[in-house]
């Protein structure tokens, strides 16, 4: 077959073909500045999944569209945080320290060393069948 039969054959079962779908890309943006999923994406276009998936792999205005409202949504949402922190909100500034500090909970397990001095002299005066009982419960499964 010649080049000019096969784009002729190419043109022919595009024409036979279901149209191609039209999306309004503001609409494919809003989704994404909430975050939206695939299948959320999809819901709200009344396409499938794989459609949705197949235009964003394939279609650079659509892909755009959405990860430009990705990108948007964290910001404003990022934007929300930082205000709630500044105006007091002593969760947010915890959450946003712990994100953007390296801040983290610690558990305190250190034991004083002068309670740990007066066990060991308590254990140095208890009588040898408290220490032996002392050694036996410490060493069973709970």
């Amino acid at each position: 077959m010649t080049e000019q039969a096969n784009q002729g054959a190419r043109e022919s079962r595009r024409a036979g073909g279901r149209p191609r779908v039209v999306f309004d890309l503001r609409q494919v943006e809003d989704l994404g500045k909430i975050q939206s999923t695939h299948a959320e994406l999809a819901a709200v276009l009344g396409v499938s999944v794989d459609t949705v998936e197949r235009r964003l792999r394939d279609d650079p205005e659509f892909r755009e569209a959405y990860e430009k409202g990705l990108e948007h949504g964290k910001s404003s949402l990022r934007r929300i945080q930082w205000k709630a922190a500044l105006g007091g909100n002593i969760t947010m500034q915890i959450w946003l320290g712990k994100q953007y500090l390296g801040q983290q909970d610690r558990r305190v397990t250190e034991v004083e060393t002068r309670q740990v001095e007066r066990w060991q002299e308590q254990l140095r005066e208890a009588p040898v069948e408290v220490v032996e009982w002392l050694a036996q419960v410490g060493t069973e499964a709970p």
